[in-house]
């Protein structure tokens, strides 16, 4: 049996009655609202019996440069139905109010949007980085993650405490007022000699 789509203008209207001032927009698809009314729209969602998200099929968040929407997909195993939310954040301060306490399955998920794309998630009961290493500068699939300036790669040669013989830290990190984006060569293209950085050819960096 197929699962049924939710309407957005229909989910958009139940929203606005009982969270006024939520929405943000709606289409047949999804539904747009604050991000800092996510946790009220979701209890809502939740708990009305007549859409019935009680699971949390994923969360992510999408980088439009000027601001984040984190992405909610939503079902109803009872009823065979779906819907998608997306909450939108400010980029220079996306804070978002954790739903970790409304569906449990968010409680990895949004550490997992924190770790990669630097959106924290107010309440949350362990706001930490779950992939990468605490300390790690920045967060990679933000599009205005910045590699180190000259290196073809974005992030660290290698890991913490693994540095060269004499290394205490990373030099590199040093006095970059301005760095740039990774220069990352088309394929069937090499890297000049003068891209080449001695990490290239260290056996402890990433691949």
């Amino acid at each position: 049996m197929t699962t049924a789509l939710i309407s957005g203008l229909d989910v958009a209207k139940r929203i606005e009655a009982e969270v006024p001032g939520a929405i943000i927009e709606a289409e047949e698809g999804f539904v747009l609202v604050l991000a800092s009314r996510m946790a009220e729209v979701a209890l809502f969602l939740r708990d009305d019996t007549e859409l019935d998200c009680k699971y949390l099929n994923s969360l992510t968040a999408v980088d439009w440069i000027e601001h984040f929407d984190i992405v909610y997909h939503l079902s109803s195993l009872a009823k065979n139905q779906a819907l998608v939310i997306k909450a939108r954040a400010d980029h220079a301060q996306p804070v978002v109010p954790s739903v970790s306490s409304v569906w449990l399955g968010a409680h990895l998920q949004e550490r997992e949007v924190f770790d990669l794309m630097g959106i924290p998630f107010e309440g949350h009961p362990a706001m930490k980085r779950i992939f990468l290493w605490e300390g790690f500068p920045g967060h990679p699939l933000r599009k205005d993650f910045l590699s180190l300036p000259g290196r073809e790669r974005p992030g660290l040669p290698r890991f913490p405490n693994e540095f060269a013989a004499g290394q205490q830290d990373y030099p590199e990190l040093q006095d970059t007022d301005q760095p740039s984006a990774p220069a990352v060569p088309l394929p069937g293209q090499e890297a000049t000699p003068a891209e080449t950085t001695p990490a290239d050819s260290d056996p402890t960096s990433f691949p």
